[in-house]
């Protein structure tokens, strides 16, 4: 017959394995959801002149959970505003501004110019695609 302390044991041990078990299951399933985050930053460089982005790039496409960074360079000083995520800043003429963020958001967002008198012109889009 077994005494306490070796049936405590073994009864131990499988609650160890039955819980990692659970754990690895669990995870799994949170990294399927997309709810995982890259590691790596995504950053592009866009000049603005004329009011028209320079190198004629239409779309930045990022997956969900991305770092993303966007830095801007301006002819003059310029609004942007990235809707969706509510993102506004001001860059000053030949300067730089970065605009930081977590891509939370699926779906197309526009990054736009507001101008004076109201007028706002699209840039380029911003796509964030599911994991």
């Amino acid at each position: 017959m077994l005494g306490y302390r070796s049936r405590f044991s073994k009864h131990l041990l499988r609650l160890t394995i039955f819980a990692s078990a659970m754990a690895a299951f669990f995870s799994n399933i949170v990294a399927s959801s997309g709810q995982t985050r890259s590691e790596e930053t995504h950053r592009f460089e866009l000049r603005i002149e004329n009011k028209r982005v320079v190198n004629d790039l239409k779309v930045i496409q990022v997956r969900r959970g991305d770092a993303v960074e966007i830095n801007w360079t301006v002819d003059r000083r310029t609004l942007l505003h990235l809707h969706g995520y509510d993102l506004e800043t001001t860059v000053d003429a030949n300067a730089s501004k970065t605009m930081s963020f977590r891509a939370h958001a699926t779906g197309r967002f526009p990054i736009e110019t507001h101008g004076e008198g109201g007028r706002h012109a699209v840039l380029i889009y911003l796509e964030v695609h599911p994991q």
